[in-house]
């Protein structure tokens, strides 16, 4: 009989540490422990077969597993499970068209006060209402209130 380093460790037990991280994956949403999970588990499938002499190759085997899976698989089911349902999300809601008013030389949109765009070479007046381009760092980009 060959010497041992580590005793067959029992399939049952590969099992249920295989859906013990599969479980604290859940938990942690890294993608990493149920590869590790599922290699466990399918050791301990294999186990079940006279193929291990020692417990190390077990070990061994959950990680050349864990890691193959880790490396092809990982990015693919990152993609998939942990992806944004909105394909576009645009907290901004100062940066839209809409009617301001001059105050004091500023508008006066969104309860807030903006400086005139400089390239803006027509001339306002206070409570004139202005269409209001757009915005952006401490500026409003307007135009004069065409009415139809």
């Amino acid at each position: 009989m060959e010497n041992q380093i580590l005793s067959l460790i029992s399939p049952t037990i590969l099992v249920a540490i295989g859906i013990g991280l599969i479980a604290l994956e859940m938990i942690s949403f890294s993608f990493i422990l149920f590869w590790f999970g599922l290699a466990s588990i399918i050791v301990g499938g294999l186990s079940l077969f006279p193929i291990y002499s020692d417990g190390l190759w077990q070990l061994a085997s959950i990680a050349i597993i864990a890691m193959g899976l880790l490396f092809v698989l990982r990015a693919k089911f990152t993609k998939i499970f942990l992806k944004s349902k909105d394909k576009e999300h645009n907290d901004n809601f100062l940066n839209e068209k809409g009617i301001g008013i001059i105050k004091n030389g500023k508008v006066y949109y969104k309860a807030t006060y903006w400086d005139i765009d400089l390239e803006n070479n027509e001339v306002f007046v206070d409570e004139e209402k202005v269409t209001v381009l757009g915005t952006g760092k401490g500026i409003a980009h307007i135009q004069k209130l065409i009415s139809a």
